[in-house]
């Protein structure tokens, strides 16, 4: 008898050192997932002070307290089956002993609350963390669409990046369509935003650029390069005046190569391939002038589509519209976009709009050294005030 009083003891210290183990290292994971963000939020924050608000509160935080709640509900799967295992086991090595298999049934309960609490613990501070998520992307959401204007999303999408960000606002009450483009390094929940297309869809990014922009996209369309040449040449070309000349030696071609690249200041005639180039240029500019020429670009297409009264043109409307079942992703149909073409070409086009560092962005780096911009402000405010008073002049 005291022989087997002795094992019992043994069992059951076996048991609370491995228990202990067990909440140790469960503990020590979840302490050091915090201490890690806490470490990348300090050093955001001390590197600087509009990135921390902005790329890390919003973004990358969020991203991490997303991986933290995973952690967690996976360290709750895992505690219950090895402490169910553990039970298993040792109630097997003394399953002649109903009292001591009771006993032993106490303390495993007692040890399986502890843990679920500590988990409870965590799971609300990720709760509260999330709740400040939300309230700073509240904060930031400024509502600016009058429901009478149309907003089209035209994206522009290339190597599975959307380098060419456009809005269009349709403005029935001042008849004029307002084109407004948003920069592809801009940076939002934790990466650029012309990378959020290839990575998560239409709707994510019709999501963010909406929690941006304040906007509400009523359409979008994607097109990628062969669309944008096809189309022009169907249409026998485009008329652009070149403001200021450019020549750009490090034009990319399509072996990963480069060739010069020169417009003269001027009137041109563009054919599609000669437009991409004007459309893609920019190692000598700038991408904010490169987004002023896409939307040039635009309001030369309208022009075009206008002179020739692409309606009543039956061969290059059936054309153009092979081009778009082929290389466009759009939610307009084709009775719609007939409706929009009739209803809105002789609407005035306001072009030109850029949000750049000319007005309300700045300049940063993100933490592993890639160029972002961020807004001045610090928050999504005066890019949506911007932009809304662009759509309704």
């Amino acid at each position: 008898m005291p022989e087997n009083h002795e094992q019992y003891k043994d069992t059951i210290r076996n048991i609370r050192i491995l228990v202990a183990g067990l909440m140790v290292a469960l503990v020590i994971g979840v302490v050091g997932l915090g201490m890690g963000m806490r470490t990348i939020h300090d050093q955001v924050r001390d590197k600087d002070i509009q990135l921390h608000s902005m790329a890390e509160e919003i973004g990358q935080l969020k991203e991490e307290n997303y991986y933290l709640y995973q952690h967690i509900v996976e360290n709750r799967g895992i505690v219950h089956e090895t402490l169910a295992g553990f039970e298993e086991a040792f109630l097997g090595t003394i399953a002649n002993d109903q009292e001591k298999q009771e006993a032993l049934r106490n303390q495993f309960a007692q040890v399986k609350r502890s843990l679920m609490d500590t988990l409870s613990e965590k799971e609300q501070s990720l709760h509260e963390l999330q709740q400040k998520n939300n309230a700073l992307v509240q904060e930031a959401s400024i509502p600016n669409q009058p429901d009478e204007i149309v907003t089209v999303l035209i994206l522009g999408e290339h190597d599975l990046l959307t380098d060419t960000i456009i809005i269009a606002a349709i403005n029935p009450e001042n008849k004029t369509i307002s084109l407004v483009s948003i920069p592809r390094d801009l940076y939002v929940n934790g990466r650029k935003i012309n990378s959020v297309y290839a990575a998560y869809g239409i709707e994510k990014i019709k999501h963010d650029l909406g929690m941006v922009t304040g906007l509400t996209f009523d359409h979008y369309v994607v097109f990628n390069m062969e669309a944008f040449k096809q189309t022009i040449d169907i249409l026998d070309g485009i008329d652009i005046y070149v403001r200021e000349t450019i020549r750009d030696p490090y034009f990319p071609t399509a072996n990963n190569g480069y060739r010069e690249y020169v417009v003269e200041e001027g009137s041109h005639h563009m054919t599609g391939e000669e437009a991409l180039m004007y459309a893609r240029s920019r190692k000598t500019t700038s991408d904010f002038d490169r987004s002023k020429r896409q939307q040039q670009i635009v309001q030369a297409l309208r022009v075009k589509i206008k002179l020739l009264n692409i309606l009543d043109d039956i061969d290059k409307a059936i054309d153009l519209y092979g081009v778009v079942k082929q290389y466009v992703q759009t939610d307009i149909d084709v009775f719609e976009a007939l409706h929009y073409l009739s209803r809105y070409q002789n609407y005035a086009i306001e072009s030109g709009n850029v949000i750049s560092t000319d007005n309300v962005l700045y300049a940063s780096r993100a933490i592993n050294g890639q160029y972002i911009l961020l807004p001045k402000s610090g928050n999504y405010g005066d890019i949506q005030r911007s932009i809304s008073t662009l759509i309704k002049k």
